[in-house]
């Protein structure tokens, strides 16, 4: 059932307040966007433009980095081409990386995902002071600007606790033991999910933090799934603003928190590539 009119929840919003669990806040870093969730895995991203001119319609290519807090975890970057999604169509994408050698390294995946040697070679690349080129299928010409990129992995760092260990992404100390075993990330809660009848939602509405008066309020719920997805977004063209998924659990009107995401800046990119800040892990009604 899908509520799209701001009125309808603003008629059923109070000032009482929930108590959700503490999540981190996605920061704009020199033209990037990242943030941590709370297994601090980090995500960042980077337009292909100046973020405050963009489209609102969200057909700008975007650059994803991906990294998990393991010492010898490899970075996943991800081209995202928007206007090709909403078609269901995909392009291969190629980045073309100038490294510090003076070479170029040309690296190709159909999904626009990257990993192992294609992924380092991107990090190093973007590191050293060069845009990289991107072209996605027919579409070339396409630069992912590098400012403020090892801002972005020192921020990485800091977050997973790297700093100094041979997972760090921006320093590596000499002399250190290959042996280093870094401290195992937080691991998420666990939500066991069960059905809601619509009595049970409205009553649980009635105590969910209210809106700004220019937010824009999508309402999806999963009575069966025990799911209630929530948009809070600044614009209509659903750019920036928040993401939340609530669980109900248990039998009485108690919903959890079981993702949350951000978009601080808007950017033309919408909720389902918004940085994450909380995850919790759920189990289905049977």
């Amino acid at each position: 059932m899908n509520f799209c009119a701001i009125l309808t929840l603003l008629a059923l919003l109070s000032q009482t307040c929930l108590a959700p669990p503490a999540t981190a806040q996605a920061e704009v870093i020199s033209g990037w966007i990242a943030g941590c969730d709370n297994e601090n895995v980090c995500t960042a991203i980077r337009t292909t433009g100046a973020v405050d001119v963009l489209p609102a319609d969200g057909d700008v290519p975007f650059l994803q980095i991906r990294h998990h807090p393991h010492r010898d975890a490899t970075p996943e970057f991800t081209v995202i081409d928007p206007t090709a999604k909403a078609r269901g169509a995909s392009s291969e994408v190629v980045m073309m990386i100038g490294l510090a050698s003076g070479l170029v390294h040309y690296a190709t995946a159909a999904n626009g995902r990257f990993r192992d040697e294609d992924a380092w070679a991107i990090l190093y690349g973007l590191r050293v002071g060069k845009p990289v080129l991107v072209m996605i299928g027919a579409k070339s010409g396409i630069t992912i600007e590098n400012a403020g990129f090892d801002s972005v992995l020192t921020y990485f760092d800091r977050q997973q606790e790297l700093e100094g260990t041979p997972g760090a992404l921006v320093t590596k100390p000499d002399g250190v033991q290959l042996d280093y075993a870094h401290p195992p990330p937080p691991d998420a809660e666990t939500a066991m999910l069960s059905a809601f009848t619509p009595t049970q939602f409205r009553n649980w509405s009635a105590e969910y933090p209210e809106s700004g008066p220019d937010d824009l309020v999508e309402i999806e719920t999963d009575p069966a799934g025990g799911l209630v997805t929530i948009i809070r977004a600044s614009t209509a063209g659903r750019d920036c603003g928040i993401f939340e998924r609530w669980g109900h659990i248990g039998a009485a009107n108690e919903f959890v928190l079981v993702e949350r995401r951000e978009m601080p800046v808007c950017a033309g990119i919408r909720p389902a590539h918004w940085i994450r800040t909380y995850r919790a892990n759920t189990i289905s009604p049977e």
